[in-house]
């Protein structure tokens, strides 16, 4: 309603002449109020084209066009804003230290875990578990992959590692959420200033016109119009520079979702071996437990990297030798491990 009646009052004032006296004793007689602005009024007289500020006009004046010191706008608005800030800032260093602290335990108890597993498999009955690492082309070629590690984890450890990590990603997640809002928040009142800006600039060129018409006060109508396309590519510049914020927050994103963190994290294996020049290997596997073999490895396609990563559950079941081939064809493309062996 507000919006409105100040609509209405504009308009009113854009049709009815009137007598504007500032308080520095300077008359404009029969004045047209053209345009409303935050700073003042643009008045048409008999020789043209001016601007009022209101802080030249009397108090009455100024309230009649709802004018509120923009000083003391700005500050009120400083104000809030920066306890906006503070508040965000502490809740996001509290996610931040919350997810630090669960990424923390959850790489001791890991480790702890793959300690024992180690421990335990000195003394274990062992097979051996053998196989190769390839890569099937679309030609039907297999292209062998030399010098791949190939590492021996226990499956229980895993999945509790699986199990932190996720917890770590979903409280970094909800620092990367206020992030984001922030962000979003900032691009939608740049957005918002610009399409303010352009109708200023509309406004502009329409009086430029009318002063071209009238001959009178076409300079003067020509640095405004100037004046506010310059908003407007500042403007837009704030909008722009708004949208790239988001694309680093959406990557980090994306990175903690990704089978390469989860690898990063895959420390202390039972055991490692190589691949030779054919892509096989042989490790030693206890004959009885549940157990996970991974390995990573990349290669250059026509100038670009292809990255493989395998995360395979395996067990002798109590037998002496297995085999388990690694191949695009059972690339492990999330943390999830695979059920069928």
């Amino acid at each position: 309603m507000k919006a409105l009646a100040f609509s209405i009052l504009c308009f009113a004032s854009a049709l009815l002449a009137d007598d504007f006296k500032t308080i520095n004793g300077k008359e404009y007689k029969n004045a047209t109020v053209t345009r409303v602005e935050p700073d003042g009024i643009v008045v048409r007289t008999k020789s043209g084209l001016s601007k009022v500020y209101f802080v030249e006009l009397p108090k009455d004046v100024q309230e009649r066009f709802h004018y509120v010191d923009p000083a003391k706008v700005k500050a009120e608005m400083d104000a809030n804003e920066r306890a906006r800030a503070q508040t965000r800032a502490k809740e996001r260093a509290d996610k931040e230290r919350n997810a630090r602290e669960i990424l923390r335990k959850t790489e001791e108890k890991f480790e702890a875990a793959e300690m024992r597993a180690a421990q335990a498999y000195k003394s274990s009955e062992k097979g051996t578990l053998s196989g190769q690492v390839f890569v099937a082309t679309k030609g039907r070629e297999n292209v062998k992959l030399g010098a791949v590690q190939v590492s021996l984890f226990a499956r229980d450890a895993l999945n509790d590692l699986r199990a932190g990590l996720s917890a770590f990603v979903a409280a970094k997640r909800e620092r990367l959420q206020l992030d984001i809002a922030a962000v979003e928040e900032e691009e939608k009142q740049a957005e918002a200033a610009e399409e303010q800006a352009k109708t200023a600039e509309e406004q502009a060129k329409a009086e430029l016109q009318q002063a071209i018409i009238v001959k009178q006060a076409v300079g003067a109508a020509q640095a405004a119009l100037n004046e506010a396309r310059e908003a407007v590519r500042r403007a837009a510049d704030a909008t722009a520079a708004a949208k790239r914020k988001i694309d680093p927050l959406s990557d980090e994103d994306a990175w903690y979702h990704s089978v390469k963190f989860y690898f990063l994290h895959l420390r202390s294996p039972i055991r490692t071996v190589d691949t030779d020049g054919d892509g096989k290997f042989t490790i030693e596997v206890p004959r009885t437990g549940f157990f996970v073999i991974a390995a990573q490895a990349d290669r250059m396609v026509w100038g670009s990297w292809e990255n493989y990563h395998w995360l395979q559950p395996v067990s002798l079941d109590g037998q002496q030798q297995r085999v388990q081939n690694l191949s695009n064809s059972n690339v492990t493309l999330t943390t999830e491990l695979r059920e069928s062996y």
